[in-house]
């Protein structure tokens, strides 16, 4: 079993991971962090684990002897973390809830499996999950990056509800976007420039991608095919709402032209699970060896078209 350790343990974000590891079938959770909490079961501030899990919040969990720890860069400093963790020696660690951008780049591997797969699995000991917005546009730009063909400013539309933008930094995502597609295709030099709008949904994004590209939407399609031996990211000509993966880590891409100069892609992708506790414990597969499903067979929570 992998033992892990979750730091920052009392945050929406670290409750969804909890519910996530507790079903794992690989994982055994010996340590929840939180400050102020210490002795509090689990089950007090986290629904939904009544009856699964039997642990308390402590203050200082038993680091050394976990396999994985996991920490909640939104309430926890983890950049003394992130230093120790350099010799390789101790736990692997996944951090959430912070851009990359805010972390060093030379202590960690980008947590985005579509991108990093075989980083993951061959020796990464660090790794940080993207924020939820950079890991929709990324899982649906990188195609087009690895084909050199972003030239021009890449203008993305968010629909998501107010919990999800309220938390979100929107500079910080348009950085870590363009990193990441400068990365892959060093030409690109145009903007990453986003919008958000708040919607009805729960906990999901629809978002809408815009940028110049001559390709046909055939042509496009085909682009993805690097996606074929992934789990969790899907292409499509049909457009679908949040409501097609809400409870799941999957990333649906639709693919559009409004006129023969340009591409327009919708993503769909739930909150909560993409940059966020879905794609830790995804990273987490591939760093410990296991198939990247285990633990992730979910099925999709909302039953509405919006």
């Amino acid at each position: 079993m992998i033992r892990t350790v979750i730091l920052g343990a009392d945050t929406p974000l670290s409750g969804e991971l909890i519910r996530i590891l507790a079903m794992h079938p690989e994982v055994e959770i010996t340590g929840a962090q939180a400050t102020g909490l210490e002795g509090i079961p689990l089950t007090d501030v986290h629904h939904g684990l009544i009856g699964e899990i039997d642990l308390q919040f402590s203050s200082h969990p038993d680091i050394q002897n976990a396999h994985v720890v996991f920490a909640d860069a939104s309430v926890v400093n983890v950049h003394p973390l992130l230093q120790s963790s350099l010799t390789g020696n101790g736990p692997k660690m996944i951090v959430f809830g912070a851009s990359s951008a805010t972390l060093p780049a030379d202590t960690c591997v980008y947590g985005l499996p579509e991108m990093n797969r075989k980083q993951l699995v061959r020796g990464a000991h660090t790794a940080v999950v993207p924020m939820p917005f950079a890991s929709m546009a990324l899982v649906a730009l990188y195609p087009f990056a690895m084909h050199l063909l972003l030239q021009d400013s890449i203008k993305i539309y968010v629909d998501a509800p107010d919990s999800i933008i309220s938390e979100t930094s929107i500079p910080k995502a348009e950085i870590e976007i363009k990193q990441y597609i400068s990365e892959t295709q060093r030409s690109f030099t145009g903007n990453v420039e986003m919008t958000t709008h708040e919607s009805e949904a729960r906990r999901s994004a629809l978002m809408r991608i815009k940028f110049r590209c001559p390709l046909l939407v055939e042509q496009a399609m085909q682009l993805y095919d690097c996606y074929d031996d992934h789990r969790f990211a899907f292409v499509t000509t049909k457009q679908v709402g949040v409501s097609e993966v809400a409870g799941t880590d999957k990333c649906v891409i639709s693919i559009d032209k409004e006129d023969a100069d340009s591409i327009t892609l919708s993503v769909v992708a739930d909150c909560r699970m993409r940059g966020g506790a879905g794609e830790a414990v995804h990273v987490m597969n591939l760093m410990c060896g296991l198939h990247e499903k285990t633990g992730l067979y979910l099925k999709a929570i909302d039953f509405d078209k919006y």
